[in-house]
């Protein structure tokens, strides 16, 4: 087919050859001279044996067009047919305008959907626009591309409430939804195979029971299409493709390559919540959202606890010079600046060690290393001038009155701190309890994040673990109902305790749903709206909202520790 503005032109020239043509048959032509003979009576012209000869009636430009372009259509060329048609237009009266409109639409009904478009963004178009526009959306949804079908009838929705045909359209583009969105069906990401298969596993547990609960209660089967990313980049990348081909609703994870998985789903506009702490993974698109325990979780519960319900107004901070160490400090010390409490002491140390009397002795006030410039030299023998005393073991200088020494008296010391937080693991802070003890740190609280969950820290630091305070994003001794039933059903079922990644993909699976079974959601892009207009979603590890920028925030579970067990703070 010829390139529009070549058709153009050509209708242009057929136009003028009509006109010439028309002309030239409406007009009458030179007689030949008669061969009759002089005299002789000539028959009158339009008189045949008496007959008056019927005059042939005209043909308008109109119909000579719309015969033009139905000859074109019968061709398979419907593009020039439109062409014709459109030139009709310009001409017809009133009355054979709807009789073109309709044999238009018999042709549109037949063009291909790229040829639509080619043809509506030509300028001063005599077909009308909205009925282009719909042919334009039906026609697509014919070709199956149905993304673009609903883009186009939508866009007819918006611009052409008033049009006979909207109800139609209405009516196609909610079909079309619910073709592209199933509600009832949700991508699981997660390393099923590899080194990283155990967690992997643990999650998908949660997951299949939110979904076997979520079965029962709605009287309805929903479906789970897991896809194993083996903790690849490239493959979790193509397998966000295959759930977009599966039209699925959301994707629950991943738990690695985030990132990488995260551009993938906003530039399919698919709504994914990853498993991960990474504050900044929203941040990269409008569909994209994460779920778990994040450090700012932790200390903003910590903080609040301890600065709000028990009124703590000073505190130091014990941390490992490492990564981990260094990040839970400056955030734990913004925390207390936010509530107006007061860091009285910061000391690192080196993690490698077991010994940590240094830095504890410098908390506390009780290490003076002695300035170099004051240290006392020892004096070799053979440069002495002094006599040796038996008593002292050692020279001495002659002359020099010894002053007495002061023996040291056995004092309380005392700490300028109401609590120590000190971010790390149980392994070190088994060996720092009994040393905070030994130098006299007693009758503080004790601050640890959701490492120090973990029984080793109530059998091996049992008689130094009082008044610790701890925070996790799950706890199975929880009271809250959520919480305890969904412990009660996965013991029954896996016969084995949850733990954090349970509850949470467990949540994130029922979040997802839960959402996609609104009436109001009927798109990922309202789905994706609905995650974020801040509604509170109650589960296994709490109260769970997402702000603006699609990150969870939640209260977490604060613990002490009580005859040698993990007991749940109230508040």
């Amino acid at each position: 087919m010829m390139p529009i503005h070549r058709n153009f032109l050509k209708h242009k020239l057929i136009l003028v050859y009509v006109l010439v043509f028309s002309l030239s048959a409406c007009t009458k032509l030179p007689l030949k001279p008669s061969l009759e003979k002089p005299g002789k009576q000539q028959k009158a012209p339009g008189i045949v044996k008496g007959k008056i000869k019927e005059e042939r009636p005209k043909i308008s430009i109109v119909e000579i067009l719309s015969a033009q372009a139905k000859k074109f259509s019968l061709q398979g060329n419907y593009q020039d047919a439109l062409f014709a048609y459109n030139q009709a237009l310009s001409q017809a009266s009133d009355i054979e305008k709807s009789q073109i409109i309709s044999a238009i639409e018999q042709v549109l009904a037949k063009t291909p959907a790229k040829d639509i478009q080619s043809f509506i963004n030509i300028k001063n178009i005599r077909i009308p626009r909205p009925l282009l526009l719909y042919w334009l959306g039906l026609n697509y949804a014919l070709e199956n591309n149905v993304v673009k079908s609903k883009e186009t009838l939508e866009a007819f929705l918006a611009q052409y409430p008033d049009h006979p045909y909207y109800s139609d359209a209405a009516d196609l583009v909610r079909v079309i939804k619910e073709s592209l969105f199933k509600r009832d069906t949700i991508g699981c990401l997660l390393p099923l195979t590899g080194k990283y298969a155990i967690f992997g596993q643990r999650a998908l547990s949660g997951i299949q029971l939110a979904i076997q609960e979520l079965s029962k209660k709605y009287s309805r089967q929903f479906k789970l299409i897991i896809k194993d990313t083996k903790a690849d980049p490239d493959i979790t990348i193509k397998k966000i493709k295959e759930l977009n081909k599966k039209n699925v609703a959301g994707i629950i994870g991943p738990l690695l390559n985030v990132n990488q998985a995260g551009r993938e789903a906003q530039k399919l506009k698919m709504p994914i919540i990853a498993l991960t702490q990474k504050s900044d993974f929203p941040l990269l698109g409008d569909y994209l959202f994460a779920n778990f325990i994040t450090p700012e979780m932790q200390v903003r519960t910590l903080g609040d606890y301890l600065f709000s319900d028990l009124d703590v107004k000073k505190v130091a901070i014990l941390y490992p010079d490492e990564k981990y160490g260094k990040k839970y400090m400056k955030l734990f010390w913004d925390i207390v600046d936010e509530y107006g409490a007061k860091v009285v002491g910061v000391e690192s140390y080196d993690g490698r060690k077991t010994d940590f009397t240094e830095p504890i002795q410098k908390l506390t006030g009780q290490f003076y290393p002695v300035p170099d410039a004051l240290a006392v030299k020892p004096i070799s023998p053979e440069k002495n001038t002094g006599v040796y005393n038996d008593q002292n073991m050692g020279f001495v200088q002659t002359g020099i009155k010894e002053e007495p020494v002061e023996e040291k008296k056995d004092e309380k010391i005392q700490i300028d701190f109401q609590a120590l937080f000190i971010p790390d693991s149980p392994s070190k802070v088994n060996l720092i309890l009994p040393q905070l003890a030994f130098n006299d740190v007693r009758d503080i609280y004790l601050i640890g994040t959701n490492l120090w969950h973990h029984k080793s820290l109530l059998k091996d630091a049992r008689r130094y673990n009082k008044h610790a305070i701890i925070t996790d994003g799950f706890f199975d001794g929880s009271r809250n109902p959520a919480t305890a039933g969904f412990t009660q059903e996965f013991e029954a079922i896996y016969n084995l305790k949850p733990q954090f990644l349970e509850a949470v993909a467990y949540d994130t699976a029922s979040i997802l749903f839960l959402t996609a079974m609104d009436e109001t959601v009927d798109s990922r892009a309202s789905l994706k709206d609905a995650l974020r207009d801040g509604r509170v979603f109650k589960g296994a590890t709490g109260n769970t909202v997402f702000n603006k920028d699609g990150t969870s925030l939640r209260q977490l579970f604060l613990m002490t520790i009580r005859k040698g067990k993990f007991i749940e703070i109230s508040r």
